[in-house]
């Protein structure tokens, strides 16, 4: 009987990995790997925010800086919300550094501007978007991007300084629009936009360098574009903008006659924008003293900004035309007798003519004792433009009177009625002064007058009339009759007028004869008695004798 073995087989364990595995190791680095390269070989992703996409393609798009392709557009979708156009780019893994946080990036396409006609390339290789680098040297924060319809004026890292200015004028000026100092470009309007919260033109200029030494404290910037034209006693003087001022409009900037350029000034420091060149030379008046004023004639044509002058000289301007503050509605209403006006009287006005310093103020009021009065005067006859006047008219001196210092707060100048008013007033008085004539003792004389007139007129036809006077005529012409023919006959050509030139040639003919006579008479009065010697011929002399 055979005997069975019941040893069990020994199993052993190989840690060795299989070789089956190879392969799908080998396939999953090789994934890898083509998927490092992908996202490696990507570049910049970037996100770029329009309002429209009119013209980009997706795939097509591209990207350039400085007319060298460095992306393209790989998406083009609308936001969550449909309110916008959201733009996925890639710029190309050589170019990601022209990425910045400041970058900036706008549509190129055909465009016609004041500048003449930009982007014709286009119509051909289609809409592309450019990019001009920044100057943010930070971690690109991968925000997204606002795509601009126009070229930036200046690239982001150009030295300068930009500033902002306010308006409260009415109309605007383009972006782009020209900032000239003393008429030589020194910059750009950057942007401008309406401010809903102020209701007031917001603008933002930039000045370059060397220029940007220019913008000081003291600079006031005010609005170009149209024909200045103005007449004074010195002459009439045109100022004509260039072409393209003319057109689209621009800034100017400069100090105020007589005052410093000052301390320069910090970037996005804001200035105010003034309505012209003269409005400037009025921003230095910032100390004033306020003066009320009662009209009792029309105010049309007074304006504010209107200039108050005495006697030619500049001394304050018109404020407010008419001025009601709460205490004057509760006297009386809009409808009074009187017409109130607000005015500055500005001393540094004064202090341009005179070097001396004077209270203006005190004494305004201390001279409408005196006579000192305000009234409304012309200053443009075709616009019915008018001012305030100063002057003094001794008819109305106070002579002692007490006059009002102050009304409602202010103090007051007394006004006079001027112009037309004063024109009737000036006619209402020569009525009244003829009027007070003795007219019953002046016509009753001159109807006496005429009445003597009327006698010696009278004699006058009564001599006319005569028959002596009647015959006149008949014996003038009678004498005039007998004088003609008797000067017919000593016409050239008649019998008397032959007869007294023979007459005459006999005369000169005896007169001939008798002239050596006459001669030797005057040398020898005897000489009809005794004879006249007779003259030797002269002897020739010798020589030396």
């Amino acid at each position: 009987m055979s005997v069975i073995s019941k040893k069990l087989a020994k199993v052993m364990k190989n840690d060795r990995i299989s070789a089956i595995w190879i392969i799908p190791i080998i396939t999953l680095m090789i994934g890898g790997w083509m998927v490092y390269s992908h996202f490696a070989d990507q570049g910049q992703s970037i996100t770029i925010l329009t309002a429209n996409a009119n013209g980009i393609v997706a795939g097509k798009t591209v990207i350039k800086s400085r007319s060298v392709d460095v992306g393209i557009v790989e998406s083009v979708t609308l936001s969550s919300d449909y309110n916008q156009v959201v733009i996925k780019g890639q710029i190309y893994k050589n170019m990601a550094p022209l990425v910045k946080n400041d970058s900036i990036f706008w549509l190129v396409r055909p465009q016609i501007g004041k500048d003449g006609v930009t982007g014709l390339g286009t119509l051909f290789s289609g809409v592309y978007i450019e990019l001009v680098s920044g100057t943010d040297g930070s971690t690109f924060r991968n925000k997204p991007f606002q795509l601009s319809d126009n070229p930036p004026l200046f690239v982001p890292n150009e030295a300068g300084i930009r500033v902002n200015l306010t308006s409260n004028l009415s109309g605007t000026i383009p972006r782009g629009a020209p900032v000239m100092f003393r008429g030589f470009k020194v910059g750009n309007v950057e942007n401008s936009e309406f401010d809903i919260t102020s209701r007031s033109m917001k603008y933002q200029l930039f000045i370059p360098k060397p220029y940007d030494t220019l913008i000081t404290q003291n600079v006031r910037f005010w609005k170009e574009g149209g024909i200045d034209f103005s007449l004074s006693s010195k002459g009439a003087s045109l100022d004509v903008p260039s072409l393209d001022v003319l057109i689209s409009g621009g800034i100017s900037f400069d100090v105020p006659d007589g005052v410093k350029f000052g301390k320069p000034v910090e970037a996005l420091t804001s200035f105010t924008l003034y309505k012209d060149k003269n409005a400037i030379q009025d921003s230095q008046y910032t100390e004033f003293h306020p003066f009320l004023l009662f009209f009792t004639e029309s105010i049309s044509g007074l304006s504010e900004g209107s200039p108050v002058e005495y006697r030619g000289i500049r001394i304050g301007t018109v404020k407010e035309v008419p001025f009601y503050n709460k205490d004057m509605l509760e006297e009386s209403n809009v409808f009074s007798y009187t017409i109130p006006v607000l005015i500055y009287i500005e001393p540094g006005r004064l202090s341009d003519v005179i070097d001396l310093p004077v209270d203006l103020s005190n004494l305004i009021i201390k001279e409408q004792k005196q006579g000192l009065r305000a009234s409304l005067k012309s200053a443009n006859f075709f616009t019915g433009a008018l001012y305030v006047d100063l002057d003094f008219y001794p008819d109305i001196k106070d002579n002692g009177n007490s006059l009002p210092t102050q009304k409602f707060g202010y103090d007051i100048i007394e006004t006079v009625p001027a112009g037309l008013s004063q024109l009737q007033a000036k006619l209402a008085q020569a009525l009244d002064n003829f009027n007070q004539l003795p007219l019953d003792k002046t016509v009753n004389e001159l109807n006496n007058s005429l009445i003597r007139i009327q006698a010696l007129l009278d004699s006058v036809t009564a001599i006319t009339k005569s028959k002596d006077m009647q015959s006149l005529p008949k014996d003038l012409k009678q004498t005039l009759d007998s004088l003609n023919s008797t000067l017919e006959g000593i016409q050239p050509g008649s019998s008397m007028h032959n007869q007294l030139n023979e007459d005459l040639k006999k005369f000169e003919n005896v007169l001939n004869e008798l002239t050596p006579l006459l001669n030797t008479l005057n040398e020898k009065s005897n000489a009809l008695i005794f004879a006249a010697p007779q003259k030797q011929d002269p002897q020739p002399k010798a020589k030396g004798n």
